[in-house]
C-alpha cells in the first residue's frame, strides 16, 4: 500500500495494531515489498481499525475515506458505486481475494451491499493496477481481502441501533467473526444483519411531487451475509483454503424527489438480492525459487425488481411497468507461476479464464434470455529491486473476449444477436519507487490499460429507449502518475500524487435520426469517445502526544470530454475534503470528529439537474472499559444538512447510532 504518509498515521491512531497474520495473505494480489521503515508499493489500504473507527458499514463509505475516490449514488436504482480519479465502478472493478465479484451483466455491483464486518482490508489501486488481476482495469481496482485467524481462538460480536432525527428507531445490526488457527489448519467464519427499516430526510428539504419530506418514501433495505474458509498450512510456505461466502439481501428504490419534469418517477422495490460465491485459493513454493499459485471460483447472483404502476406499489399493468428476474453466474480458474532465479528480480507470470452467463426473464409470460462470454488474460510482470531504496515494476497483458451467446427476444421469440467475434486488448505499465532517505519517498507510472464492454453495453435496449451495439471494441487510457510520501518532525506523516489519464474509444450515448428508432428519440452506446482527467491528491496525518490526532485529505479532479466538450462530466466533485480529529483525554474515553466537503456534482450531461456542494459533520464517543469491550455513541450529518450525490435523491438527514463491541 502507499501506506507511508496517508494510512500509516490512521493505523496509529488505533489502540489495536491489527497483525499481518490476521489478513488473508492468499487473498492479497499486489504484495509490496519492504524497505526499511516504509514500504515500496502502489496499492493504498485501508485496514479494519480505520473501517470501525469511522464506522463505515458498507465497502462504498469505506473507500469514500480515501482522496481520489468519490461517492456515485445511482439514485434511479437506489446503487451505490464509486469514481476513483474520474473512473467508475464498470472501469474499477471489485474483487474479493483477488477474485472478481462484479455483476456479469453489466459490470457494476452496488457496493452497499457488501458490508465490511467480515473484511480484513481493502486494497486500492489506482490507475495502475496488477496486470495479474486479469482484464478490466481500465482505471484502477478494489480488492477487498478477508480475514485468516492468528490464535487458537478469536471472536469478535457488534451490535447496534441506529435512529433518525426524531429518536424513531429505524436500523439494526449485528455481526459475529470468530476463528481458530491450530497450525496445521485454520478455520475462519462470519455472519452479519443489517436491517434500515427507513430513514428520515433532512428538515431543509422542500416537498416535491413524489415526497412529501419526513421520512423517505420506499427506503428500506435489509442485507443478511454469512461466510466460511477452511483452510491447511502443512508448512511455513504452503497454504492451500477453500471459501464459501453467501448474501441474501432486499432493497427498497426511492423515488426520484427532484424538481427536474424531464426526469420520470420509477416505483422500484428489489425483492431479493442475492450473491453466492465458493472458491479455491492455493500457494505451492518448489524449493527456494519457485511459487505457483492456483485459483478457482464459481459465484452465482439472483435478483427480482419489480416495477410498480405508482406509488402504492400494488399493481404491475401499465407498459412501463415489469416484473424482471436476473439468474446470472460465473465460473473461473488461474494460475500464477513466480520465481527469483535472477538476483534481485521476481518474475511472475499468470493465465485466468473467466467465463459469464447472463440469465433474465423481463415479464413472466416471456421466455428466458441468455447472454454468454468468455475472457481470457495472458499477463507478466516483473519486479527489479536493485538496492533497498530502489524498486522497479512492469508488466505486460494481452487479453481476450469472446461472445458465445447473445439472444434476443422479438415478437415473443428467441433469436440470436450477431456475434462479432475476439476482441482483443493490450496492456502495459511501468512503476519506478524511491527511497530517497528514511523519511521521504518519490514513485511514478506509466500505464496502458483497457476496459471490454459488457453484456449491457452490447446488447440492452434500455427500457426501449436505446438500439443494441454487438460491435462495441475496448475503452483505453493511458494513465500517468508522480507523487511523495514524506516523514517529518516524528509525527506528521503527508504526501500528493498528481496524474492525468487520456481515455480514448470511450462508450458514449449517441442520439439516433428519428428513422432508426420504433419509438423516437433513441440512442446507441458507441466507441466515440475521448477524455482527459487530470487531478492532484494531498494528504496529511498527525500523532501529537497520546492524546490528539488528525487528519485531512485532499482532491481536485478535473474531468473534460475532448469528443463533445459541451457535455458536463457526470457525478464526480471537482474538489473534495475529508478530515477528522480525534482527542483521548483518559484511557477509557476516545472522542472523534470529522467532516466531509464535496463540491457541485452534475446528474445529467446537458448540466441542468445539479447535486450542490455541501459540508457535513459527524461526531462520536467511544466509552473503552477493557481491550475487550467498548461501547459507542454518535451522530452522523450534526447540522441535519440536506445534500444528495445525485439531484434528485436526498441523503439521511441528523441520525443517532449506538454500539457494542466485543472480543476475545
Amino acid at each position: 500500500m502507499r501506506t507511508p504518509a496517508l494510512f500509516v498515521a490512521m493505523t496509529v491512531l488505533s489502540q489495536m495494531t491489527q497483525a499481518e497474520d490476521d489478513v488473508f495473505q492468499l487473498g492479497l494480489v499486489e504484495v509490496n515489498g519492504e524497505s526499511g521503515r516504509h514500504e515500496l508499493g502502489n496499492k493504498e489500504t485501508i485496514t479494519t481499525e480505520e473501517i470501525a473507527r469511522h464506522n463505515r458499514n458498507d465497502v462504498a463509505s469505506a473507500l469514500n475515506l480515501l482522496p481520489g475516490v468519490s461517492v456515485q449514488n445511482l439514485g434511479a436504482r437506489n446503487e451505490r458505486l464509486i469514481y476513483i480519479r474520474g473512473f467508475n465502478s464498470r472501469q474499477a472493478p471489485l474483487y474479493m481475494d483477488g477474485i472478481p465479484v462484479y455483476v456479469p451483466y453489466d459490470g457494476n455491483v452496488d457496493l452497499n451491499r457488501f458490508t465490511t464486518f467480515d473484511i480484513g482490508q481493502i486494497d486500492v489501486s489506482k490507475g495502475n493496477a496488477s496486470v495479474l488481476y486479469g482484464p478490466n482495469t481500465l482505471g484502477g481496482s478494489i480488492n477487498l481481502v478477508s480475514r485468516r485467524p492468528s490464535t487458537p481462538f478469536e471472536a469478535s460480536l457488534t451490535t447496534g441501533i441506529g435512529m433518525d432525527s426524531e429518536f424513531d428507531g429505524n436500523y439494526y445490526q449485528t455481526a459475529l467473526n470468530f476463528g481458530t488457527n491450530q497450525g496445521l489448519w485454520y478455520l475462519q467464519g462470519g455472519a452479519s444483519y443489517l436491517d434500515k427499516q427507513f430513514w428520515r430526510l433532512s428538515d431543509d428539504f422542500q416537498s416535491t411531487a413524489n415526497e412529501d419530506g419526513g421520512i423517505r418514501e420506499n427506503s428500506g433495505n435489509t442485507d443478511y451475509k454469512g461466510n466460511i474458509k477452511l483452510g491447511l498450512t502443512p508448512n511455513d510456505s504452503d497454504e492451500y483454503a477453500i471459501t464459501y461466502s453467501n448474501q441474501s439481501g432486499r432493497k427498497d428504490t426511492p423515488p426520484y424527489a427532484g424538481n427536474d419534469r424531464s426526469v420520470t418517477a420509477r416505483y422500484w422495490r428489489w425483492p431479493y438480492w442475492d450473491k453466492e460465491s465458493v472458491y479455491f485459493l492455493s500457494k505451492t513454493q518448489f524449493g527456494d525459487t519457485h511459487t505457483v499459485k492456483l485459483r478457482a471460483y464459481h459465484d452465482t447472483f439472483r435478483n427480482s425488481l419489480r416495477s410498480y404502476d405508482n406509488a402504492s406499489y400494488n399493481s404491475i399493468t401499465r407498459p412501463y411497468a415489469f416484473d424482471s428476474y436476473y439468474d446470472d453466474y460465473t465460473f473461473g480458474a488461474g494460475i500464477e507461476y513466480g520465481n527469483t532465479w535472477l538476483k534481485h528480480n521476481e518474475v511472475k507470470l499468470a493465465f485466468s479464464y473467466k467465463q459469464d452467463v447472463h440469465r433474465e426473464v423481463n415479464n413472466t409470460n416471456l421466455p428466458q434470455q441468455r447472454f454468454a462470454d468468455e475472457l481470457f488474460s495472458y499477463a507478466i510482470e516483473n519486479t527489479y529491486s536493485p538496492t533497498d531504496r530502489l524498486k522497479f515494476v512492469v508488466g505486460a497483458s494481452y487479453d481476450q473476449q469472446r461472445q458465445l451467446q447473445a439472444q434476443n427476444l422479438l415478437n415473443n421469440l428467441l433469436v440470436s444477436f450477431p456475434l462479432s467475434g475476439v476482441k482483443d486488448a493490450y496492456n502495459a505499465q511501468g512503476a519506478a519507487y524511491f527511497r530517497l532517505n528514511d523519511d521521504l519517498q518519490l514513485h511514478a507510472s506509466l500505464a496502458r490499460k483497457t476496459r471490454f464492454p459488457t453484456i449491457k453495453d452490447r446488447y440492452s435496449y434500455r427500457l426501449g429507449t436505446a438500439l443494441p451495439n454487438p460491435g462495441l471494441t475496448p475503452e483505453n487510457a493511458l494513465n500517468y502518475e508522480i507523487g511523495l510520501d514524506g516523514k517529518a518532525l516524528g509525527w506528521l506523516d503527508y504526501g500528493g500524487n498528481l496524474f492525468f489519464s487520456q481515455i480514448e474509444d470511450t462508450i458514449e450515448s449517441v442520439t439516433l435520426p428519428s428513422s432508426s428508432c420504433s419509438r423516437p428519440p433513441c440512442s446507441q452506446l458507441q466507441n466515440i469517445g475521448e477524455q482527459e482527467n487530470l487531478g492532484i491528491e494531498l494528504f496529511a496525518s498527525a500523532q501529537l502526544g497520546d492524546q490528539w490526532r488528525a487528519h485531512v485529505n485532499y482532491t481536485w479532479l478535473d474531468r473534460n470530454n475532448l469528443s463533445s466538450p459541451g457535455i458536463y462530466p457526470l457525478d464526480t466533485p471537482k474538489h473534495k475534503v475529508f478530515t477528522y480529529l480525534e482527542y483521548q483525554p483518559i484511557q477509557y474515553l476516545r472522542l472523534l470528529a470529522s467532516a466531509e466537503y464535496n463540491d457541485k456534482r452534475y446528474s445529467n450531461t446537458t448540466g441542468t439537474r445539479v447535486a450542490k456542494d455541501f459540508l457535513i459533520g459527524n461526531l462520536k464517543a467511544t466509552f473503552i472499559a477493557t481491550k475487550q469491550i467498548n461501547a459507542e455513541f454518535g451522530v452522523n450529518n450534526v447540522a441535519d444538512v440536506n445534500y444528495a450525490y445525485e439531484e434528485g435523491f436526498p441523503e439521511p438527514g441528523r441520525n443517532y447510532f449506538a454500539n457494542l463491541n466485543l472480543s476475545y
